[in-house]
């Protein structure tokens, strides 16, 4: 409250009621809680009302300066705890401490996740990771991916008809993966138009755990090719051969 209402507001009600611990007993308010407030330490809103409706107030807001949050003591306490320990030199030593505490136990989660609990684990760590992946382009069956040749190959999945998915959580062995687009369950398109052997390489070891299991395709741009000519068979290039390899899905 008002530093001058607040007194004035808190003396009324001690002296309508006679005293401290009338005033205690009849609103129920601890008598050195109430000596408190006489002293301008904030009043919770619950017994703000109770002294109110006992002094018959009709306008409250006149009085109220500010209404703050619930967990403002334990705030204010932070923020001197962090000065206190400024003060004393403790504050660098103490969060280094407190960060390498949180690492460990965040390294422990990992591991227990991936042993114990893989499939949650992958999934979880992927929704997080699509929430700042900068999914902007929308395709014709609704979903979001990641950039224009993504779209172009989707859509034209769509407009053959073909049952795809979109970076669905598939596993072979220990190893989980989401690739691009599996369709029918059995085949699996990988696209990129990344300029830069690193990515074929890559691309290489992802075929070698999924091949044993799916049929694997890279979709590349066909100016690209001298990147990626290490996939030998794998590779599709461009859209129009693209279409020519997916229709040959459609009984799959």
């Amino acid at each position: 409250l008002k530093l001058h209402n607040q007194k004035e507001f808190i003396q009324k009600a001690i002296d309508k009621a006679g005293s401290h611990r009338k005033l205690a007993r009849i609103i129920s308010i601890p008598s050195s809680s109430i000596s408190g407030y006489l002293n301008a330490e904030c009043i919770p809103e619950k017994r703000f009302n109770l002294i109110a409706n006992f002094l018959e107030v009709k306008n409250l807001n006149v009085l109220i300066k500010e209404r703050l949050e619930d967990s403002f003591r334990q705030k204010l306490g932070g923020i001197r705890c962090v000065e206190s320990k400024k003060k004393k030199g403790t504050f660098d030593g103490d969060m280094k401490m407190i960060q390498e505490k949180q690492s460990l136990k965040l390294k422990e989660w990992h591991a227990y996740m991936k042993k114990n609990k893989p499939r949650e684990y992958y999934t979880l760590q992927y929704s997080r990771f699509k929430k700042i992946g900068g999914y902007k382009y929308k395709t014709k069956n609704g979903e979001k991916v990641r950039n224009l040749f993504e779209k172009q190959v989707a859509d034209l999945l769509f407009d053959l008809n073909l049952k795809y998915e979109y970076e669905p959580l598939i596993n072979v062995g220990a190893k989980y993966f989401f690739p691009d687009f599996l369709i029918n369950g059995k085949v699996i398109f990988e696209c990129t138009a990344w300029k830069g052997e690193d990515k074929a390489y890559k691309l290489r070891d992802k075929i070698n755990h999924l091949s044993g299991k799916y049929e694997v395709y890279v979709v590349i741009p066909k100016h690209l090719y001298n990147y990626y000519k290490i996939l030998n068979n794998h590779l599709v290039l461009g859209l129009d051969e693209c279409a020519s390899v997916a229709q040959t899905f459609r009984s799959v």
